[in-house]
């Protein structure tokens, strides 16, 4: 079974379950006069106050912080906020502030533009404060064995954005703070075991930190950062020195963090208290579930609410793959025999092909520009990851970078072609182009953070790119995404069933049997301690590809031949990152005019 495995976005915040941000400064007494202009200062405020507090996040989306209003004065340079109580304390209070002034501003009275921020707002803010309560206290797991701490370090530095001789100093500083950042996510790590509530893949988590270790001073991240210094272009004595810095930083600091690591994991492993089962078996597991399901899926729905929805979409695609086969039933062995090739020799092919055809469906943006480089090499050999999107900053270069993987193989296989397609056109890189050309508000392209939304669509958008892949049989295409989607379904109503009904690897087991899958003892083990480990990993991908895809299916059906599939792409993009409320309500729109239009002829 493919498990897709991505890259995380650029800013180690997003370690955390949850963001909070503080607005510093205070809004108070609000004027009736102009509401919709204090509401702008708000969130503007909260924008700056947030690249003001962490260096990394700044760092990614800004390349002029000044031109933002942004004082680079009173950013300190490190990893960010440490995992101790009172920094979580602390967090947590200025959000609480922040939120108290956000409900002093009435939605009735803003523009529809600010309405959508209102809404995404207040849906981040409930949902990270209900997650940040003392009752949760050392529930995040910091060391999930798919996007942890240990695994974002190499990936952050490895691709960290050398822009002038500055950010060369800074990254040094960075490199340095890696002990006290990884000593602080260790010493919460120990009060978890203290308190019961540790839930860690010990064997994933040493078995990376052990491969950092062996490439010591070799380590191809190292290499990475010496190459981007060396993409300056400073004169030879001055790039020297800063890369013997950098290497000292580099073994002094770096390898011993992953060295702490190690340690550390291996002594909580020995003293068994470690949960091996699900978030069900915490006291209040069951609660904290829902929320961080809730958080990656971008909407209120409960789980229980999502676990219907994906025992009906199990059903429907079953019943999709059945029909296909049974009208046509040589593509079964087709399905079987091997996979046919694409022709692409190259990924710039595939992009290229999927752009030249896209925008009959789809809104055209205007820079589209991109940049192909391979996965540091350290990461690709141990990540799995075809591909993956750089986030690119608000202001400056406006040229695209993906990632890709050099040890994949055959760029050939539709596998490819798909990952291409959710990672670059019309996916990942060509959402956040419109998003970056069609939105004003910076707080809205940086930190409107709806996960399920952005994998959602990306994977809506990888199966809507089959239609323009030629030389294959759509029906075969058909068969391999009906196929696909019922392995995922499956996936995720498991990650529900050992979250929050607490199943043991047996009742997995099982459960996948009664799927239909065959599957051996350990490949059972290995896909149950993945999920065990990572809860709601796949949630954002194939819940919120669920969403558009009932979004769609439901407009086809309102509107008939009136459809279009341009005005309902833009309608699902013109939100940006959103809760799906909102991504619905811009449905709805489009669904009205398209009705009144049709009304009107």
């Amino acid at each position: 079974m493919k498990i897709w495995k991505k890259a995380m976005a650029a800013a180690l915040a997003t370690i955390m379950t949850f963001s909070l941000s503080a607005c510093q400064g205070t809004l108070f007494p609000l004027s009736e006069s102009d509401p919709a202009g204090q509401f702008e200062d708000f969130i503007k405020q909260e924008f700056i106050s947030t690249m003001e507090s962490d260096y990394t996040t700044c760092h990614v989306f800004l390349q002029n912080p000044a031109d933002f209003g942004v004082d680079e004065s009173k950013i300190e340079v490190n990893l960010g906020t440490r995992f101790d109580a009172d920094s979580q304390m602390q967090a947590r209070h200025e959000a609480q502030e922040a939120y108290k002034q956000f409900l002093q501003f009435d939605r009735d009275s803003l523009s529809a533009e600010q309405q959508d921020t209102y809404d995404i707002y207040e849906f981040q803010s409930q949902l990270a404060l209900a997650m940040s309560d003392e009752t949760f206290d050392y529930y995040n797991q910091i060391f999930a064995s798919m996007s942890g701490l240990h695994y974002q370090l190499p990936t952050l530095f490895a691709d960290w954005q050398v822009r002038n001789e500055q950010d060369v100093k800074d990254l040094i500083l960075l490199i340095q703070d890696v002990p006290a950042y990884v000593d602080s996510a260790l010493e919460y790590t120990k009060q978890q075991a203290e308190h019961g509530l540790l839930m860690v893949d010990f064997d994933e988590v040493t078995s990376y930190c052990s491969s950092v270790l062996e490439s010591g001073e070799n380590s191809a991240v190292l290499a990475s950062m010496c190459d981007n210094i060396d993409a300056l272009g400073l004169d030879n004595s001055t790039a020297s020195e800063y890369k013997v810095q950098l290497r000292d930083a580099f073994v002094s600091c770096f390898l011993p963090a992953y060295e702490d690591i190690l340690a550390v994991m291996q002594q909580l492993q020995t003293a068994g208290t470690n949960n091996e089962q699900g978030l069900a078996h915490f006291e209040h597991g069951q609660e904290y579930y829902e929320l961080l399901l809730q958080s990656n899926i971008g909407s209120d729905k409960t789980v229980e609410e999502v676990r219907t929805m994906m025992q009906d979409a199990y059903l429907e695609h079953l019943n999709r793959m059945q029909a296909i086969i049974m009208e046509n039933p040589s593509v079964l062995d087709a399905f079987f025999d091997e996979e046919p090739s694409t022709g692409y020799t190259s990924y710039e092919a595939i992009l290229d092909n999927i752009q030249s055809k896209m925008f009959q469906d789809f809104p055209s943006v205007s820079q589209l520009d991109y940049e192909i480089f391979d996965i540091n090499e350290e990461i690709a050999s141990t990540s799995g990851v075809a591909a993956y999107f750089n986030i690119p900053p608000l202001d400056g270069s406006s040229v695209k970078q993906l990632r890709v993987n050099p040890l994949t193989g055959d760029v050939g296989t539709i596998s490819i072609y798909s990952t291409v397609a959710h990672e670059g056109f019309p996916g990942h890189m060509y959402q956040y182009a419109y998003m970056y050309e069609n939105l004003n508000s910076p707080w809205r392209k940086a930190l409107a953070n709806s996960n399920a939304y952005t994998e959602g669509y990306a994977v809506y958008a990888q199966y809507a790119a089959l239609d323009y892949l030629e030389g294959i049989d759509p029906t075969l295409l058909e068969l391999y995404k009906e196929n696909e989607l019922i392995s995922y379904c499956a996936i995720i109503l498991a990650d529900i069933g050992i979250h929050y009904d607490g199943w043991n690897v047996d009742e997995f087991s099982q459960f996948m049997d009664d799927c239909g899958f065959v599957m051996d003892e350990q490949a059972y083990q290995q896909q149950y301690a993945q999920l065990q480990a990572n809860p709601c990993t796949f949630e954002p991908y194939y819940v919120g590809y669920h969403e558009f895809a009932a979004m769609e299916a439901t407009v086809r059906q309102q509107l008939g031949d009136s459809f279009s599939p341009m005005e309902f792409h833009e309608s699902i993009l013109e939100s940006g990152a959103a809760p799906f409320s909102v991504v619905q309500k811009h449905v709805d729109e489009y669904v009205q005019r398209a009705l009144s239009q049709s009304q009107a002829a």
